[in-house]
């Protein structure tokens, strides 16, 4: 039962997309008309263009009557809480999409060893972020990796995850890389707790 009319405008990460997409009917029942925006993933490695794009996007959203929120965390970008600031926009309580996926299991399972997380959309995307965005050849890659004892890659189970992706960046890397699957539910309940503010 939707607990109001109001209209939603949520401006996210592509990297979450077939996350966000597929928790979509559950947030319409609840709060009714939600337009989603969705910017490039792999803007994060560049902060001056991530910033410019959700300033564009921002403006553009502005546009609607809608109630505005991203789906980003204030660590995807050092302005991020100043940015919906200033555009009068909600931010997620997580502070990025790996705690968003993850939820509180991610303090255990930092405690376990030094970990780097990939989501599906990291890792379709990984060689626009590590390549293109970052600029890193596998020797760059090995060096700033070589810190981790593994590479987690949550699986969320909205996204098939392939094996041949999987090894290229286990190549590029040689950091051992790790599946953990994940439900949506922390996502969803971020989601509905800040829509409902």
């Amino acid at each position: 039962m939707k607990t109001n009319n109001r209209h939603y405008c949520l401006l996210c990460c592509g990297i979450l997309r077939k996350e966000i997409n597929a928790i979509l009917p559950e947030l319409t029942r609840e709060y009714g008309k939600i337009d989603i925006t969705y910017v490039d993933p792999g803007l994060h490695v560049d902060l001056d263009k991530l910033s410019a794009a959700l300033a564009q996007k921002l403006a553009e959203m502005k546009q609607t009557s809608g109630k505005l929120t991203l789906v980003y965390g204030s660590k995807c970008h050092p302005d991020m809480d100043q940015l919906a600031c200033n555009w009068d926009a909600k931010i997620l309580e997580p502070p990025d999409c790996i705690s968003l996926l993850a939820g509180p299991q991610r303090d255990l399972l930092d405690r376990e060893c030094r970990t780097f997380y990939l989501s599906p959309g990291w890792l379709e995307h990984w060689e626009r972020i590590f390549k293109t965005g970052l600029g890193w050849d596998t020797i760059d890659a090995r060096q700033n990796m070589g810190f981790y004892d593994r590479i987690l890659l949550l699986d969320t189970g909205v996204a098939s995850l392939s094996d041949e992706k999987i090894l290229e960046f286990y190549d590029y890397c040689q950091v051992p890389v790790d599946i953990f699957p994940v439900e949506l539910d922390y996502m969803k309940q971020s989601l509905f707790k800040t829509l409902a503010t």
